[in-house]
């Protein structure tokens, strides 16, 4: 989808958008503006020509300069790049490692009964208005 100057001007402006803070890496420290942008956009593509926009309208600006301004003038394609950019740092590897979260099991179903065993307290004490 995008040439190679255009993967370099989205490099930069994800750089800003996620700078390298210890321990976690840069978006292009993620490899956010390759595989995985292209991995995000198969996932989203309603959004590829609002983000195509937003890229071509930053292309030859200062990155951090250019996302101020499309914030405030293309809202819109503003959006579009944030939540690509976003989700493709989240889908990095090397994010993942760095977050360093391991969520706890989750079961397969919910436990209905123990939610009607609540409800019924709530119930047999009766509803007052204060």
């Amino acid at each position: 989808m995008l040439d190679p100057d255009q993967r370099r001007t989205f490099a930069a402006l994800a750089d800003v958008l996620i700078p390298t803070s210890d321990p976690m890496p840069s978006a292009t420290a993620a490899g956010v503006p390759d595989a995985l942008l292209d991995q995000v956009l198969g996932y989203r593509p309603d959004l590829a020509a609002p983000f195509a926009e937003a890229v071509a309208w930053c292309t030859g600006k200062d990155p951090e300069t250019a996302l101020d301004a499309l914030s405030v003038q293309q809202p819109e394609q503003f959006q579009a790049l944030t939540v690509l950019t976003a989700g493709a740092y989240f889908l990095s590897p090397r994010t993942k490692a760095a977050l360093a979260y391991d969520p706890p099991p989750r079961t397969a179903h919910d436990d209905v009964d123990s939610y009607i065993d609540m409800l019924a307290t709530v119930v047999d004490r009766g509803f007052a208005i204060r």
